[in-house]
């Protein structure tokens, strides 16, 4: 018996090993509309990130006296994997 149906599928799939972050896809985030503080994300620099939306969200962590701010919350597990190594990078 022939069973068809329909899936829908993330198109973020954020657990696959690309471009060296540690299983984490290589994507774009656009900060908000209206953004006017903006940072870039130490895990994913090519992405920006609007503080305040950062901060509302908990994507944020302090290190050594710097609070950086991610892009998604799969940056801030990678960050406290290695957080000399992004905070270097930012």
């Amino acid at each position: 018996m022939k069973h068809e149906h329909e899936h829908q599928h993330d198109q973020h799939n954020h657990y696959g090993s690309h471009d060296g972050h540690g299983g984490h896809e290589q994507h774009h985030h656009e900060p908000p509309t209206g953004a006017t503080d903006l940072v870039t994300c130490p895990v994913m620099p090519s992405n920006k990130v609007d503080t305040a939306w950062a901060e509302q969200r908990g994507l944020f962590r302090d290190y050594d006296g710097t609070r950086y701010w991610f892009c998604c919350a799969d940056c801030g597990p990678l960050f406290d994997a290695d957080p000399a190594r992004y905070a270097r990078a930012a």
